[in-house]
């Protein structure tokens, strides 16, 4: 069945055609979340928690845009939530990363780690364009930001990222 089709069905109530839907975009969904959030267990409530939101919302997609960019728009909102309520055991969480940190770590490790370090939008930004590989404006819908503003976020969270590799930080010179 085509995703049209699918979300055709999901509108008129087959759960079949949902789970085919969670089937395609559940571990996209859970790797995105995983970066923005930041820990496993933060990253299957947002997925769930987007899912039951499309769920009860899904008579309201009209079909205007890609459902995917309609899901992205979906999580990234439930995903800035769990940030919101959330801040404090995140920020424990990735202190307990930068304690357990060894100079001889691999370069993904650090890599990470630097990640992490970047603003919320730049990080969010960024791991869509550079990972999930949406397009620009994609991203712009499912952040709320204008295109300018996403290309902003994508080039400054780059730029800090150059900067950590060129300046040795991360064992690279």
């Amino acid at each position: 069945m085509q995703e049209n089709e699918l979300v055709r069905e999901c509108q008129k109530g087959n759960t079949e055609a949902f789970k085919a839907l969670y089937n395609q975009y559940g571990q996209s969904m859970l790797r995105t979340a995983l970066r923005v959030l930041g820990n496993q267990h933060d990253a299957e409530d947002a997925v769930q928690t987007t899912f039951v939101k499309l769920f009860k919302s899904m008579k309201n997609f009209r079909h205007e845009s890609k459902f995917s960019t309609y899901l992205y728009r979906i999580h990234m909102n439930v995903c800035f939530d769990q940030i919101a309520k959330k801040k404090k055991m995140r920020m424990e969480s990735l202190e307990k990363v930068r304690h357990a940190s060894h100079p001889n770590h691999d370069l993904r490790m650090q890599l990470d780690e630097a990640i992490a370090s970047l603003p919320d939008q730049q990080r969010v930004c960024f791991f869509l364009f550079a990972v999930e590989e949406l397009k620009q404006d994609e991203i712009a819908y499912i952040m709320d930001l204008s295109l300018g503003g996403v290309k902003s976020n994508i080039f400054h969270a780059k730029r800090h990222l150059r900067k950590i590799l060129t300046d040795g930080c991360l064992g690279v010179k």
